[in-house]
């Protein structure tokens, strides 16, 4: 597994919407306006936004509602993974798109 450091996060989020396979024939999508802001769209619809904090290794959300999160993006397989804070797959990305088509 490699995980991705500050500069390919950075190109791989700001300015992009992910749209990740959760499991269960769900799927969420997430918006990165700027490296400082996150919105997601859960599979229940519900769309939650937060502040954004890239680091070096990994990424730390701080959602309006008041939990803290960190994350990593990782190719895995030949797949871009997200991992949560534990290391544990929390989705697989199935494409990116520039923009914001979810209309966050």
């Amino acid at each position: 597994m490699i995980l991705f450091e500050r500069e390919i996060l950075s190109e791989l989020m700001v300015g992009h919407t992910h749209y990740i396979d959760v499991g269960g024939r769900k799927q969420a999508s997430v918006y990165y306006p700027s490296d400082t802001e996150v919105h997601v769209k859960r599979p229940d619809s519900k769309i939650v936004s937060g502040s954004l904090a890239i680091k070096d290794v990994g990424y730390d959300v701080i959602w309006h509602n008041g939990i803290n999160d960190n994350y990593n993006l990782a190719e895995h397989l030949g797949a871009f993974v997200y991992l949560d804070g534990n290391g544990k797959s929390a989705g697989t990305i199935t494409k990116i798109v520039s923009g914001n088509p979810e209309y966050f």
